[in-house]
């Protein structure tokens, strides 16, 4: 999985403005845990909030459900937040190295430039060029509808997930295996997902998935609370304007209004 080339980054969004709405979006990120059994001595650093031992693979997607950057093996007991910040992507991120192309108009008639963004549920921090939602406390109808458009492209990390599942009957059920061979494995599945991915270009399983996901509550946005510290203050203009975007007759969809997230 090479470093997509500030050109890769550019087609990877034109598909996320194409399928799921969301212009200068550059990929979706999540966590997931990988079952295994309780390695030895290892106290409670894999037991995790679901009751079981686990590693996470922490995953960025594209707009079609391909990998573009995986980290795995952390503690299942950690926070997507914490991962994050100790991650191989994370730590590009935070340091300007993704070679992300720089900000730009997102429509003729909208003066403002955006930069390019990821998107990801309400365990992450809020940063210039990392996406969360509103909290869900006293939400106004156009927080509520950039989460909708925000939630619409960041549901195909699950989907991802959900995918990679159902072709790797090994991630149903626990792995009997060490933490190190469960990594190894897991990087294989991803890497094998991305091949038959790209090589028979279906997206029913995306639909089917997507129908999944959509219909389901998702616990770890109930269960991991939002992170506390205060964002940027960049970033917190940032999703303003990406709010105000959507709420705008340039920026809306005739169908967000029905929605509620």
């Amino acid at each position: 999985m090479p470093l997509p080339s500030t050109d890769g980054w550019l087609n990877i969004e034109k598909e996320f403005d194409k399928f799921w709405n969301f212009p200068n979006c550059v990929g979706a990120i999540d966590g997931k845990h990988i079952a295994i059994q309780c390695p030895p001595n290892s106290g409670s650093s894999y037991y995790n909030y679901k009751g079981h031992h686990s590693i996470i693979l922490q995953a960025v997607v594209d707009a079609n459900a391909k990998f573009i950057f995986i980290d795995i093996g952390d503690f299942g007991r950690n926070s997507d937040g914490g991962i994050l910040k100790e991650s191989n992507f994370g730590k590009l991120l935070d340091n300007n190295k993704l070679l992300l192309p720089p900000p730009r108009k997102i429509h003729e008639e909208v003066e403002d430039e955006f930069p390019f963004v990821f998107v990801a549920d309400e365990a992450y921090p809020l940063k210039k060029n990392l996406m969360k939602p509103f909290a869900r406390k006293q939400l106004t109808n156009p927080k509520r509808i950039y989460n909708y458009r925000q939630s619409r492209a960041r549901r195909i990390v699950e989907c991802a997930f959900g995918i990679l599942t159902k072709r790797f009957n090994v991630f149903e059920n626990k792995m009997l295996v060490n933490p190190e061979k469960a990594t190894i494995i897991t990087q294989a599945a991803c890497v094998l997902h991305n091949l038959i991915m790209e090589k028979e270009h279906n997206l029913t399983d995306i639909h089917n998935e997507m129908e999944t996901t959509s219909s389901r509550v998702n616990q770890q946005d109930i269960i991991n609370k939002p992170t506390n510290r205060r964002p940027p203050r960049d970033a917190i203009d940032i999703r303003e304007k990406f709010m105000k975007y959507f709420n705008s007759e340039k920026g809306s969809v005739p169908w967000q209004n029905v929605y509620t997230v």
